[in-house]
């Protein structure tokens, strides 16, 4: 069999009205082009006081990047930022190569790692999302895919309103059977919330120890199911993992491994992804996973940002820095954060513990003594609290049951035992 060859791709950045981070966005956009297997070959940069409403860039720059085409054998041109369908179109005709931008290459990326059925259906979603006003303007690539006329309509119009109707069915399709995925969700949601059990769910950007850290906390708390997938790869999966873990005879909670976020991810994409987003929404504490090691604020400023959008900002957050083991230094940030090995389990007692103290604030363990008269008492503790344990005795049932300050009050007389902190 005949090997494929390689893409070979010039990326293209535009620094715009003195962004600090283009050089940044550019090499982490040559990450994700190696993540579908092109490979970059040069990397271009205009800087600019204004975008232009054809090209995007500069027509001076665009036939520099023509030039750099012929020079590189260059089959693909990549710009880091959105383009519209008239500046795709204008620079596909002028270029004569295939042209795309960041938010298609990361939507290539998604679609290559979906497995699930919600996921690959959210990914299916955004990406009709993305190509639906991108149709308008490409009629000249179009019609070179032959036809007829209909309606006394040039062939490449013609087939653009079929591919429109086409879109658009298959987005109405495709949201109805997200909605049966997401009813189904909020379904085991209502058992959660039944059993009072808190969410923790595990965000940050892709490829900064995520899995890692859930693997390492599943092992020190005895979780003996196999681990998540790791590997060292942007997006090395999308799909949702949750672990129900539980140290010694404290209380359990979830713990939810949750898809990685990236600069400049797709609003088509964060509009799609609500199913697996939720799972953060839900949660009661959120861990905010950063790479220690090669420490970016950016990374953790763009983590904040996607939380800040989709209304997650005012959960509960930790901060948490992996691969102590091997960072030079400890990075200079402006809030607490507490630094772990997932190879040494170096703080991972540390982060558990603040894990409890969060999730578990406004609970107390007690030991209540329910006289068999009263049973409904019981009845009432196991709808809407945890019990932890119960023993019957002459007089009465013996329960450990977790139950928030204000609500104890109301069991005062049933102590047998001074309340404890879940947290010692």
């Amino acid at each position: 069999m005949k090997k494929l060859k390689q893409d070979r791709a010039l990326l293209v950045g535009l620094n715009f009205n003195n962004e600090t981070n283009t050089e940044y966005y550019l090499n982490e956009l040559e990450k994700l082009a190696e993540a579908v297997g092109i490979k970059t070959v040069d990397k271009i940069i205009q800087n600019a006081k204004s975008i232009s409403p054809k090209f995007y860039i500069g027509s001076g720059k665009v036939l520099e990047i023509k030039h750099m085409i012929d020079i590189l054998d260059i089959s693909v041109v990549i710009f880091d930022d959105p383009l519209s369908p008239a500046q795709l179109n204008n620079l596909e005709k002028t270029l004569d190569v295939q042209v795309i931008d960041r938010s298609f290459l990361i939507l290539s990326i998604f679609a290559e790692r979906a497995r699930s059925k919600a996921s690959v259906l959210e990914v299916s979603l955004a990406q009709k999302l993305y190509m639906l006003p991108r149709l308008t303007g490409i009629t000249n690539a179009l019609s070179r895919q032959g036809g007829g006329t209909y309606n006394a309509k040039g062939p490449g119009e013609t087939k653009l309103e079929l591919d429109r109707r086409r879109i658009l069915n298959d987005i109405s399709k495709i949201k109805t059977e997200l909605e049966k995925i997401r009813a189904e969700k909020a379904t085991a949601k209502k058992q959660r919330l039944k059993n009072k059990i808190p969410i923790v769910a595990l965000v940050g950007y892709t490829n900064v120890g995520k899995s890692s850290l859930m693997n390492s906390l599943s092992r020190i708390l005895d979780y003996k199911d196999e681990d998540v997938f790791e590997e060292d790869m942007l997006f090395a999966t999308l799909e949702t993992k949750t672990r129900r873990l539980q140290k010694n005879n404290q209380p359990p909670f979830i713990l939810i491994d949750t898809v990685g976020f990236v600069s400049k991810l797709p609003h088509e994409l964060i509009a799609s992804f609500e199913s697996t987003l939720s799972d953060v929404l839900d949660s009661d504490l959120i861990l905010h996973v950063a790479d220690g090691a090669y420490f970016n604020q950016a990374h953790i400023d763009t983590t904040k940002m996607i939380l800040q959008n989709i209304g997650a900002s005012d959960i509960d957050r930790i901060l948490v820095l992996t691969k102590k083991e091997i960072s030079p230094y400890t990075p200079h940030i402006n809030e607490d954060f507490i630094f772990v090995s997932n190879r040494t389990n170096e703080n991972l007692d540390t982060l558990i513990d603040a894990i409890y103290g969060h999730i578990y604030k406004d609970m107390r363990l007690y030991l209540l003594k329910i006289p068999f008269n009263e049973s409904s008492l019981i009845t009432n503790l196991k709808n809407n609290h945890k019990i932890l344990e119960t023993s019957y005795g002459e007089d009465g049932t013996n329960l450990k049951v977790i139950l928030p300050i204000e609500v104890a009050k109301k069991y005062q007389k049933y102590q047998i035992k001074k309340d404890q902190k879940l947290i010692n």
